[in-house]
């Protein structure tokens, strides 16, 4: 079982090159495990940091692949690690052949005025066959709270999706105020563009929140919206929200491709 960090490698890509140097390629931080790249390093108390990397050149035996992982998160002026676990060994097949290892990372960042500052994810990887290493090191930062979107991704799938598969959109709003009758005043847009950056819909749906006092921990969560993957092509889904107690904006954009059965 997973806590706050999730080191997961679980599924087998198409063969590496060669097998030889350990090295980590194709890292990214995303929305959600196996979602969108995310650009930028900077998050909010409350988000989830999620990294995705891909291990290359581990040695297999008749697909079998033996490693270990461990991580720390480390924050700068911190005595010690944030996080921390020490080598796991893992065992798996790659039935797809090859020795590349797709993994996934996250980090909880704690909701409190004690988060904001400079951080370091550092994973190594070894190859218990050859005894080579590989260390991956990724900084991050976490600003204080202002106005904005947390912990939006696609509730536990990626974003590629077969037709007719539908998709659950998550999101949780931060930094937003209240009016003079204590309540939030916000508005949420989600725009849906086609390849050709035409919207899909006629109208953007859009949620009007009002809410009576602070809701727990500042945060603001949304039923997730369920998006219906009826045709096949590559889609842009916008996000904006405004305060309308502060006027202040935010947004963010994801992506989702749609494919057909073979």
């Amino acid at each position: 079982m997973f806590t706050t960090l999730a080191l997961l490698g679980t599924l087998a890509l198409a063969p590496s090159q060669q097998q030889g140097e350990l090295k980590f390629e194709n890292t990214r931080f995303t929305y959600g495990q196996q979602g969108t790249t995310r650009e930028g390093t900077a998050f909010q108390p409350g988000d989830v940091v999620n990294l995705s990397s891909i291990v290359k050149g581990l040695k297999t035996k008749d697909g079998d692949v033996n490693y270990s992982m461990c991580f720390e998160i480390t924050k700068k002026g911190a005595k010690g690690p944030v996080q921390k676990r020490d080598p796991i060994e893992y065992r798996q097949m790659n039935a797809l052949g090859g020795g590349d290892l797709p993994i996934l990372a996250h980090y909880v960042i704690p909701r409190d005025a004690t988060a904001p500052g400079n951080y370091t994810m550092k994973i190594v990887c070894t190859d218990l066959s050859t005894k080579a290493s590989a260390t991956l090191t990724k900084n991050f930062k976490v600003d204080k709270t202002t106005f904005g979107f947390v912990k939006l991704h696609y509730i536990d799938r990626p974003p590629v999706a077969v037709a007719g598969e539908p998709r659950f959109l998550y999101y949780e709003l931060v930094g937003f105020d209240l009016d003079k009758a204590k309540k939030t005043d916000v508005t949420v847009t989600i725009r849906i563009l086609d390849e050709k950056g035409k919207p899909t819909l006629s109208k953007a749906l859009t949620n009007d929140v009002k809410v009576d006092g602070v809701p727990l921990d500042g945060l603001l969560q949304f039923r997730p919206i369920q998006i219906e993957t009826n045709r096949p092509g590559r889609f842009t889904i916008e996000l904006s929200a405004r305060d309308n107690v502060t006027k202040a904006e935010a947004r963010e954009t994801l992506y989702l491709r749609v494919m057909e059965v073979e």
